[in-house]
């Protein structure tokens, strides 16, 4: 803590003089077991009165919880700076060396996450623009996203209608084949024709007897004789 903070409790919770204020003396006040070191729950005794003021268990808005989490926050802090061999305990000799800091004399150095400022207006203003700009690439990623999908989905209806084309013109094709009579296709899909009768070589082209042999030129066929004329 600063020196303005002890002081305060050097005088509203030991009234004492704060013009009278002695880093030892109020070192022997608070080492309430007189062990001769301060220990985690004396250190955190002294943060009540920093505490009181952001934090009133009178006021059911504020948040018990959360000035418990601060007390605990501050204590660590506290420690991180005084506590040089690191065994929790803070001796006489620790805390008048803490008290020998520049850092000492500083007002706040107990400030509470709620009176810190955390960001300065300069940074506050980058963090937005940081903001902005992510918000911008994103909504354009989702505009990309939605174009590219539109696309997809019009390449696709395209794919169909030729799909759906096709299958017509095939259903087409199949119904004026059977209307054309075409003789029926075979297992590969090809035609099956009747092939024409064929004549051996040195077959001659049988004729009934007494039928339509050609006549030689100038030849008059006799009329047939009948068998069933009856002679005298």
């Amino acid at each position: 803590g600063s020196k303005d903070q002890l002081k305060e409790v050097w005088e509203e919770a030991d009234g004492l003089d704060p013009n009278e204020f002695d880093p030892k003396t109020f070192f022997k006040l608070h080492d309430v077991n007189n062990d001769g070191f301060l220990d985690e729950q004396e250190l955190e005794a002294l943060f009540t009165k920093e505490l009181e003021k952001v934090y009133d268990p009178k006021n059911e808005e504020d948040d018990m919880v959360e000035m418990e989490e601060e007390r605990l926050r501050m204590r660590e802090h506290v420690m991180n700076e005084v506590d040089i061999n690191k065994d929790r305990l803070v001796t006489l000799e620790e805390f008048l060396r803490a008290t020998e800091k520049k850092e000492f004399l500083e007002p706040d150095s107990w400030e509470t996450l709620d009176q810190q400022q955390l960001f300065t207006e300069d940074e506050l203003k980058e963090f937005e623009n940081h903001i902005s700009q992510q918000e911008d690439e994103l909504r354009k990623k989702a505009e990309e996203l939605q174009k590219q999908k539109e696309e997809l989905q019009r390449q696709h209806d395209q794919l169909q209608a030729q799909k759906q084309e096709l299958q017509q013109v095939v259903k087409q094709m199949e119904q004026k084949k059977l209307q054309q009579g075409n003789p029926p296709a075979g297992p590969g899909g090809e035609l099956k024709f009747q092939p024409p009768e064929e004549h051996k070589v040195g077959d001659a082209p049988k004729h009934p007897v007494g039928g339509d042999q050609p006549l030689p030129p100038g030849h008059v066929q006799e009329p047939a004789v009948r068998t069933d004329q009856v002679h005298p």
